[in-house]
C-alpha cells in the first residue's frame, strides 16, 4: 500500500479519514495535522510530470502538500530525470541552425552550498529568435569562463555578428578572441547608471540637469553624426565644469561601443531581453534557497533553459508580438527537424 507523507512533519504514519470534494483526507499520527491528496493526480505522476511541476515553480515541499508524494521521492525522481536530459549546447548543435547572430548576454548569480558567495550563471539570448543557444555555470565571471563560453558557442556553428552586454570587459574580450569580427555593444542603460553614480545625482541635485541631457541623447537609437553633434553641444555647455567635462569626454571615448548598433542591423542598444529572462529566473529561484552542489545546480539550470526553449512565448510585445504562440527553438530549428519532446 502506498504511504503518504505528512507535509508538516514528513511522517508516513498517516491515516485516511474520508473524502472531501474528490480529494482524500488524511491525518498524521505524529503531529495531528490534516491534509488532502488528489489520488488521481498522485497515481499519474511520472518523473517527467514531477520535473515539469518543479521547473514550473513547485517546490518539493509544495509537491508533497498538493500531491502527497514524499519529498525525498520527488527529489530523487526529478534528479534522475534531469540527469537524462541532453545538454543545452548539444541541443543547439543537433537541432538549430537559423540563428540571427545577434546575442544579448548577461550573468545571473546563484547560491550553491559549499561556495561562500553566489557564483555566476552565464547565458545569452539570440535576439531575433529569443532562443538560448548556450549557458555556462562558472566559479567566477572572469575572462577564462567567458572564453570557454564563446569557444563552446563556436562549436555549435553559431555565427556571432554582434554582442550586447553590460560594461563587462571580459565578455567583450573573450568574444573578440573567438570571433575577431564581432561588434560589441555596451548596454546604454547600464552605462547611464554608471554615469549617475559618478555624478551622484541620487544624493545631489547639482548635476541632475546634465544627467537629463545625457538621458535625452541615449533615449533612442541615433546615427553617428547626430550623436556627435549632440555630444559636442553638451561639451560646449559644460566645458568649464571639470566633473561634467570628464563625463562627457568618457562618453566620447566609449562612442564606438555605445553606437555599435549602427554597424549591424537590428542590434539592440540595451540588454532588456536578457534582463527579463533574469527576472523570471529570479522568481523561480525564490523557492530554492540554494542548490545542493555544483553538479545539481548545473543539472537544474540545464533543464530550466531547455524548458524555456520549448515553452511557447506569450508576452512578447511590439515588433516581437509575432513570436507569441511559438517556442523559441521553433525559430532556430533545422529544416526537416521536429521539436524534441523533453517535457
Amino acid at each position: 500500500m502506498r504511504k503518504y507523507s505528512c507535509p508538516n512533519c514528513q511522517s508516513t504514519e498517516t491515516v485516511k479519514k474520508g473524502k472531501r470534494r474528490g480529494k482524500e483526507r488524511r491525518i498524521c499520527k505524529g503531529c495531528g495535522k490534516w491534509f488532502s491528496i488528489n489520488r488521481s493526480k498522485v497515481d499519474s505522476l511520472s518523473p517527467k510530470d514531477l520535473t515539469n511541476l518543479h521547473l514550473s515553480g513547485y517546490s518539493f515541499r509544495r509537491i508533497t502538500q498538493d500531491f502527497g508524494v514524499a519529498t525525498t521521492t520527488a527529489y530523487r525522481k526529478v534528479v534522475d530525470y534531469l540527469s537524462c536530459l541532453p545538454q543545452v549546447v548539444d541541443v543547439s548543435r543537433d537541432y538549430s541552425t537559423r540563428w540571427s547572430g545577434i546575442l544579448v548576454m548577461d550573468g545571473k548569480y546563484v547560491a550553491i552550498r559549499g561556495y561562500k558567495n553566489k557564483i555566476p550563471f552565464l547565458w545569452a539570448v539570440d535576439y531575433l529568435t529569443h532562443d538560448v543557444p548556450h549557458f555556462k555555470l562558472a566559479p567566477s565571471e572572469n575572462y577564462q569562463a567567458s572564453l570557454s563560453f564563446f569557444q563552446s558557442l563556436r562549436l555549435v556553428n553559431y555565427s556571432l555578428q554582434s554582442l550586447v552586454t553590460d560594461d563587462n570587459i571580459n565578455f567583450r574580450l573573450a568574444a573578440q578572441n573567438v570571433y575577431p569580427k564581432v561588434v560589441a555593444q555596451i548596454c546604454t542603460n547600464h552605462f547611464k547608471e554608471t554615469l549617475r553614480s559618478v555624478l551622484r545625482v541620487r544624493s545631489n541635485d547639482t548635476y541632475k540637469p546634465l544627467m537629463k541631457e545625457i538621458e535625452f541623447i541615449f533615449s533612442k537609437k541615433r546615427g553617428v553624426l547626430e550623436f556627435e553633434s549632440l555630444s559636442k553641444r553638451l561639451y560646449s555647455k559644460y566645458q568649464n565644469d571639470d566633473a561634467a567635462r570628464q563625463v562627457i569626454l568618457e562618453i566620447a571615448k566609449r562612442q564606438p561601443h555605445l553606437l555599435a548598433y549602427t554597424k549591424v542591423s537590428q542590434t539592440p542598444y540595451t540588454t532588456n531581453i536578457i534582463e527579463s529572462y533574469n527576472s523570471h529566473l529570479q522568481g523561480r529561484l525564490k523557492t530554492i534557497k540554494s542548490f545542493e552542489d555544483f553538479s545539481h545546480a548545473k543539472l537544474w539550470l540545464n533543464a530550466y533553459v531547455l524548458k524555456r526553449r520549448l515553452t511557447k512565448l506569450r508576452s512578447c510585445e511590439g515588433r516581437f508580438k509575432k513570436l507569441n504562440g511559438f517556442a523559441p527553438l521553433e525559430f532556430t530549428l533545422q529544416d526537416q527537424k521536429s521539436l524534441p519532446n523533453f517535457f
